[in-house]
């Protein structure tokens, strides 16, 4: 009974790692959110918040890269795999050569790759964050200053966790997310109380790299040393044609997602108040976990379902994913309902929280955007498992859709434009033209597979 359950919720230790890096989230999200109250002003929260948002431009410097490596590195991986099994003489073994050597292109391209784009993000992070908090009152040029590099750092460590997640060491990845988000959170804690206010970011921040960094040049060193001092000095590996054609449709994707989505708070403190921000802000902190815990199914299973496909595994891939979508829309869902309802009755307790927060009809039109967005990344997973482009048509009209409507709607009517544009764009747009291409894609591959088999 209970590995029947088990294998039905898709339970294992990657997973395992996952949701309690969530559930982490979920139980020092309030303790942060209480020594937030009562170490910063509102509008010290409403730039705190931006701070985060300004770092969080790095998503246009990734350019959707780490999920297309995941995929990549998995389709890799299940090739050499399956040559090292083969005893099949002198050709097995020159077969196993060429396939590791395209392993290790796809290693050396991708950190050459980031180490340049880390460069230009801290060029432009500073630019618009110096931009975005002209306006404010609130001390914040110095803690930007030093916050920037270090997520640059991060930015150019990212490839090095996505190839070992495809590769197969999701055990290993997902416990160093946990163990550095957990360390993190508590030095956010241990600085506000010693009244570090904004520099508690940065003290946090530097605790992540610092452990990143440690990965990089010691624990996962014996799995890239492998693919060094390989006989085959060049292998067909080709990223301009294996992997370009998906990264910059992958990378226009999400520069259009983060564009519409993730500038929430910046955009209520450029047109309006740093203080109309903070519980806008707050809010998003909270929702912002509920959904990485559901898509903690989702990213654990992705890597799984790449290698299946890769090794032609093809309807057991479809299997788990179905099964992982299920049980990650429950989970979202559940959430969403409970922080709606939780808010609802903090006007109850005896001391002013409710302000801190938006209030609970604002929650549940933003969870309206929450789960459209979730099921339209659901379909975009899928078709990267498969090593497919992804689809940009579609996805180009529902975020520019999405964008206009958030951007337009946050200048005129502040918070609450910005969620109701965000709730309607993601609803009525995205998701019926994403699901129509979506299906197509299905069916489209549905008949090159029965061709192929046939």
């Amino acid at each position: 009974m209970h590995r029947k359950i088990r294998d039905r919720l898709q339970l294992d230790r990657p997973l395992g790692f996952a949701v309690a890096t969530r559930v982490w989230q979920g139980i020092s999200g309030p303790i942060t959110i209480v020594l937030l109250v009562q170490a910063l002003t509102l509008s010290e929260q409403g730039v705190y918040y931006a701070m985060i948002g300004i770092v969080g431009i790095q998503a246009y410097f990734e350019l959707g890269l780490l999920n297309v490596l995941v995929s990549q590195s998995g389709h890799e991986m299940a090739a050499i795999r399956q040559l090292e099994s083969d005893q099949n003489g002198e050709d097995s073994k020159d077969q196993l050569a060429h396939a590791s050597a395209r392993m290790r292109d796809l290693i050396r391209v991708s950190v050459i790759w980031f180490s340049l784009t880390s460069l230009l993000f801290t060029v432009f992070a500073l630019a618009f964050g110096w931009y975005s908090l002209a306006d404010s009152t609130v001390g914040w040029e110095r803690p930007l200053v030093a916050l920037v590099p270090i997520a640059a750092f991060a930015v150019a460590v990212a490839p090095v966790i996505s190839i070992l997640e495809g590769a197969g060491y999701r055990d290993f990845v997902y416990q160093f997310r946990f163990v550095q988000m957990f360390f993190g959170s508590v030095v956010v804690w241990l600085s506000l109380l010693m009244g570090w206010k904004l520099w508690s970011l940065v003290a946090s921040s530097t605790v992540q790299s610092v452990m990143a960094g440690y990965l990089l040049l010691f624990t996962a060193a014996p799995f890239f040393r492998q693919f060094r001092g390989l006989s085959v000095k060049r292998s067909n590996f080709d990223w301009m044609r294996e992997v370009l054609p998906v990264q910059w449709r992958v990378a226009l994707i999400g520069a259009m997602y983060h564009f519409a989505t993730q500038f929430f708070t910046i955009i209520v403190v450029m047109f309006h108040s740093d203080a109309e921000a903070g519980p806008l802000g707050m809010t998003l902190s909270v929702t912002t976990a509920i959904q990485m815990l559901a898509l903690a199914w989702v990213q654990t299973k992705y890597s799984v379902v790449s290698a299946h496909h890769g090794s032609g595994e093809r309807e057991l891939a479809g299997t788990i994913w179905r099964q992982t979508a299920v049980v990650s829309t429950s989970l979202l869902l559940l959430g969403l309902g409970t922080l709606t309802a939780l808010i609802a009755l903090l006007p109850l307790l005896p001391w002013d929280v409710a302000s801190r927060f938006l209030s609970p009809w604002q929650v549940m039109v933003l969870s309206i955007g929450c789960v459209a967005g979730h099921l339209a990344s659901l379909q975009g997973f899928y078709v990267l498992s498969r090593r497919a482009k992804p689809l940009l048509a579609a996805s180009a009209v529902g975020f520019m859709s999405t964008a206009i409507a958030v951007w337009m709607g946050g200048y005129f009517y502040s918070t609450n434009g910005v969620l109701l544009g965000y709730a309607l764009a993601m609803a009525l747009v995205l998701v019926p033209i994403h699901t129509v291409a979506y299906l197509q894609f299905r069916q489209k591959s549905d008949v090159q597979v029965s061709s192929v088999t046939s």
